[in-house]
């Protein structure tokens, strides 16, 4: 009897049920990490000693690090295995969490937040696993991974507040998430099956430089608007080579073997449309996390607007927009098949951009100011829980894998383009809240009424694409990719 073959097989069947429960940890303690920061900004503000609005740049940092490491790691897994580079990426995501909470200074956070960047290329390496071990079932359990992690970044907004109001030190609180994420190193590596990696896949690393040059010219031109002026050659000059870099991007990837966008593809599926209705309302998703809770812990006696809440309650309030965000994805199924994905998709998207607009000019108490978190989250959340089974189901079936990273890379780069917007912004149009010679200046009431009234215009924007958006390349009705049935976990 051939007892090795024996363990080796029991092994990989005992691998193969731990598939799916792990992810699903993974995926939480991911959304937990991107949300718990959101109620600390404050404090980092005050523990660093930098004005509030430049703690937007702690959001938009990891997102550009997730917009060029995402396509990269996506292709590197089809070259070398998806649970090779998963382990990579949450090495690196958990160094970056733990760099975070021992940061020195403000700029070594920038730093760890750059590397905890790859914490984004955990959903489409999770995907490529499941497509591989689990293709029956992939769709559900892409749905339960989606859905926990949407979970966790709302759990992630209660508990960090609740943590630093109760611990009180800012780098314990930070640790907490970090090392629960570096305990799924080891489980990945020894309990995760590889699938099968294409070693004859060439990697696309020109397009990847000129994607990475492109799109940090484009952040630091926005960055340095706000300190040397928009015409100033220190704005101008990168904002051009970023648009030059993003440019030949584009022409390279038209003749690469194993391109990071194949424009062909998705032109031949009709995959533009619903892409570029994710980036829009990206930029309202991933923009919108840090003005809420700049707003929030503003001081009404000192700066004329705000609530001056402690992180706890901002965490709650912040709580209320993922919580909704989630409501809204798993709404999505039912309302669409009601009322249409067209019409649903444009109602949604205008829902958005009216709370926007309350938020920005409708005076309100902290309960009201929730009720349009709210209603924006849900809203946006619709949105979200329909796009990805749209994409899927007009995705090539040859395709599919690079096809869904083009339109989660295409989310983030709208999400880090919304925070540097934000950052610009909040950095620029300031008042000084007291006459002390150490008082930071804060942004403006004018800031927010800027940013959420472009960030409403850009919702009006999507819900006028959602009429366009067609039925090409449908073959079949497809559910929305984060709505999963309750035995996705079943193996």
């Amino acid at each position: 009897m051939d007892t090795t073959g024996h363990r080796l097989g029991t092994r990989a069947v005992g691998t193969y049920r731990l598939l799916v429960p792990i992810l699903i940890g993974l995926e939480f303690f991911s959304g937990l990490v991107q949300g718990w920061i959101v109620p600390l900004l404050g404090e980092i503000s005050r523990v660093y000693s930098v004005p509030l609005g430049l703690t937007s740049w702690v959001l938009a940092v990891g997102l550009l690090s997730s917009a060029v490491s995402v396509p990269l790691i996506s292709i590197l897994g089809d070259r070398f295995g998806p649970r090779r580079l998963l382990v990579v990426a949450v090495s690196l995501a958990a160094a970056g969490s733990i760099l975070i909470a021992l940061a020195p200074n403000f700029a070594w956070l920038l730093v760890g937040t750059a590397i905890q960047g790859p914490v984004a290329a955990f959903l489409p390496l999770a995907m490529a696993l499941l497509k591989s071990h689990r293709p029956q079932s992939a769709n559900r359990d892409v749905g339960l991974i989606v859905g926990t992690l949407t979970f966790g970044v709302a759990a992630g907004s209660i508990f960090g507040g609740i943590a630093m109001d109760a611990i009180g030190r800012l780098h314990t609180v930070q640790l907490i998430p970090a090392i629960a994420l570096a305990v799924f190193v080891p489980l990945v590596l020894f309990f995760v099956a590889e699938s099968q990696a294409d070693a004859t896949r060439s990697v696309d690393w020109l397009g990847a430089l000129l994607l990475g040059i492109g799109l940090v010219g484009l952040m630091y031109g926005l960055s340095e608007g706000s300190q040397s002026g928009w015409l100033a050659a220190a704005t101008v000059l990168p904002i051009a080579v970023g648009v030059a870099a993003l440019v030949l991007f584009l022409m390279v990837e038209r003749r690469a073997l194993s391109p990071i966008v194949d424009i062909p593809a998705m032109r031949a599926a009709g995959l533009a449309n619903p892409i570029f209705i994710g980036f829009l309302v990206a930029l309202t998703m991933f923009g919108n996390q840090s003005p809420p809770v700049m707003f929030l812990t503003a001081n009404p006696a000192e700066l004329g607007y705000g609530n001056a809440m402690p992180a706890s309650g901002v965490g709650l309030v912040v709580a209320v927009s993922a919580g909704s965000l989630t409501l809204g994805s798993f709404l999505s199924s039912m309302i669409s098949k009601k009322l249409g994905r067209t019409s649903t998709l444009a109602l949604s998207c205008l829902a958005a951009a009216a709370a926007l607009l309350c938020m920005a000019f409708v005076p309100s108490s902290t309960l009201l100011f929730a009720l349009w978190l709210a209603i924006c989250g849900v809203g946006t959340g619709i949105v979200v829980g329909i796009l990805p089974g749209m994409v899927i189901e007009r995705s090539p079936e040859s395709a599919a894998g690079s096809v869904a990273g083009v339109y989660n890379t295409g989310r983030t780069i709208g999400g880090s383009l919304a925070g540097a917007f934000v950052a610009s912004v909040t950095t620029m149009l300031v008042i000084n809240p007291g006459s002390g010679a150490e008082a930071a200046p804060a942004p403006s009431l004018a800031a927010f009424q800027v940013v959420w009234v472009c960030f409403a215009a850009v919702n009006v924007v999507a819900a006028a694409a959602s009429l366009f958006i067609g039925r090409k390349g449908a073959t079949a009705p497809a559910e929305p990719a984060n709505v999963a049935a309750p035995d996705a976990v079943a193996s």
